[in-house]
């Protein structure tokens, strides 16, 4: 189960996840397709007495030049050593600039410094390398910076001292071999006297180096000498751009991840889990409504209508809960707004309809009336009236103004516009009279109400029904919103909570605005023009009580009498009666007729 959530995560976010990998991945390789190649020239310098001179290297003097090289590596970015360089070479950049060109690297095995030098220019970034190594050269003590000549005079001392100690060798070598072949004793003599004076000589010349040595080696760990001068590179320093590119997705992607999942967290709202899902919050789930754009989602009584079908299924699962005696007065109602409740009972409505069954539609949504519009039916005349005693004939008997749909069975009673309070109107004796009358006229009476968490016009609806039908609606719902309405509903006696009719994956939940249209119902005196009363499409919307849009439309469709004037339209005012009253059923009728 978990990973079949996962999955739907992904199938439900890969939008999300393609953009937060894509769009960082292409802003980076753009970035980095801007910027020049770089290249990359190396200086070494050694920190110490080199190896190759010094016959017995002192560990100490070693781990010495090590330290000594580190702080060279350091003093390389110091502003001294950087001023100097951008004053030598010309340089049009600032010290600090050149600081962050310059990489380091200590080689402690053998006392060597490289310096690193990163430019966009091959040959300046050689020159700029060859120019530190040289002044990190002449800015160390012992190479010259506090007595350089006395330190060339000890040099060229100990290499005549060593020039002369090999010459003398080779003499003593050469009479100590000649002793041999003299037979003389006073040659003999001489020959030996002139050895010890050799071997004198030698001794005082390899004292005088060996002294000479031990003041050069007094600050040998202390010398800088450059090994190795940089050259010109030929190749730019291999780039990054795929690794980069690759981070950068899959930061974007690890970012939308969390995303999602804080996302799923805070998120209460149902979710359909597909045809399993058979209770949420401990209500059964009666069936489920397919989502549909607003262009499509027009009543239709087409057999293989996706939303009819869906509403079948809710059929039969309603007529399955009792079966032996098949509910006759039924309410549909949702927590909130804009759930669709009036789509799904009109559907329901429509399917019963076609089954064969006499529906009457009953909009008791009185602040919010939809039902005529989805029928295409007028809103002139409605329930309001009938309860307030508008609606009753000459005679004082009750009359219900039914409109005959577009659809065989199937009636409708629009809400009308009440002056007052609905609630009020729900409550007087004179509902229950009408619903008792409707019973007569129809085999099943659906009752539009307004949201359970609104005004208690539904909890009212609800005790006068055999059932109630919450309508919620998948991905906009919160599931607090739901078991707060089913708190509501049933915390009072008599509200038979059937289920949830789940409709539209995703639907955005506006606020209900709850509106007492407290305008006068009778039509206004329209313009004479001639001899008959015309009125204004916004006059005789105002009449049908339905939008101006829905009254342009009828105008053009002619099924509203109607003329054109110039841009707009002009209504007659007797054909506009004449409609309301030919598209009410029984309105002449009494409270006893069929």
């Amino acid at each position: 189960m978990e990973i079949r959530r996962y999955l739907r995560l992904v199938l439900r976010w890969w939008w999300l996840l393609l953009v937060s990998a894509a769009v960082p991945m292409v802003v980076s390789y753009y970035f980095i397709s801007k910027q020049p190649d770089l290249y990359q020239a190396k200086a070494i310098v050694m920190v110490g007495a080199s190896l190759f001179t010094n016959p017995n290297p002192d560990p100490w003097q070693m781990d010495l030049s090590n330290t000594l090289a580190a702080a060279y590596a350091e003093l390389l970015r110091q502003g001294p050593v950087t001023e100097a360089i951008v004053e030598r070479l010309g340089l049009q950049r600032a010290p600090a600039q050149l600081a962050a060109q310059i990489g380091t690297n200590i080689r402690p095995g053998a006392q060597l410094l490289e310096i690193y030098v990163t430019d966009a220019n091959p040959e300046a970034a050689a020159l700029i390398a060859n120019a530190l190594a040289d002044e990190l050269v002449r800015r160390s003590p012992a190479s010259g910076g506090s007595d350089p000549e006395q330190q060339e005079f000890i040099r060229s001392q100990l290499e005549e001292l060593r020039a002369k100690i090999d010459s003398i060798s080779e003499r003593i070598s050469g009479l100590t071999a000649s002793l041999s072949e003299l037979t003389s004793a006073v040659e003999i003599q001489e020959t030996q006297d002139r050895i010890a004076a050799l071997e004198e000589a030698k001794s005082t010349y390899q004292a005088t180096y060996a002294n000479l040595l031990d003041s050069y080696r007094a600050e040998s760990p202390n010398v800088i000498s450059l090994f190795e001068l940089a050259t010109v590179p030929q190749w730019p320093i291999p780039g990054k751009t795929k690794m980069v590119v690759a981070v950068a997705g899959a930061a974007g992607l690890g970012l939308a991840v969390g995303a999602i999942f804080l996302m799923e967290y805070l998120d209460t709202s149902l979710r359909w889990e597909g045809s399993g899902m058979r209770s949420v919050l401990g209500l059964p789930v009666l069936g489920a409504v397919p989502l549909v754009s607003k262009k499509r989602a027009s009543l239709s009584d087409a057999p293989l209508n996706p939303v009819a079908e869906g509403v079948r299924a809710m059929r039969a699962n309603i007529l399955l809960l009792r079966p032996d005696r098949p509910f006759r007065t039924l309410l549909m109602t949702s927590p909130g707004s804009s759930e669709g409740k009036g789509f799904v009972l009109a559907n329901l409505a429509l399917v019963l309809a076609s089954a064969g069954s006499r529906v009457i539609v009953v909009d008791a949504d009185m602040r919010k009336p939809s039902l005529h519009e989805l029928f295409d039916l007028p809103n002139a005349i409605g329930l309001a009236d009938v309860l307030s005693g508008d609606a009753d004939d000459e005679a004082g008997s009750l009359s219900i103004p039914l409109q005959e749909t577009s659809f065989d069975n199937l009636y409708l009673l629009s809400a009308g516009r009440p002056l007052g309070d609905p609630g009020a109107l729900l409550t007087s004796p004179r509902f229950s009279t009408v619903l008792e009358h409707l019973r007569g006229r129809g085999d099943v009476i659906l009752m539009d109400s307004p949201p359970v968490l609104g005004p208690p016009d539904a909890t009212i609806l609800a005790t006068m029904s055999e059932g109630a039908i919450l309508v919620v609606s998948a991905g906009s719902t919160k599931r607090e919103s739901v078991e707060q309405a089913r708190e509501r509903l049933l915390a009072h006696q008599g509200v038979n909570l059937l289920g949830l009719a789940v409709n539209r994956v995703r639907l955005r939940a506006n606020q209900y605005y709850y509106r007492l249209d407290r305008r006068g119902r009778g039509p206004r005196q329209g313009k004479r023009q001639g001899d008959a009363a015309w009125l204004t499409v916004g006059e005789a919307a105002e009449r049908l009580g339905v939008s101006q849009a829905i009254a342009q439309r009828w105008c053009r469709s002619g099924r509203l009498p109607a003329a054109r004037r110039g841009l707009g339209w002009r209504v007659e005012r007797d054909g506009l009666e004449r409609m309301i009253e030919g598209g009410v059923e029984g309105r002449n009728e009494s409270a006893g007729g069929n």
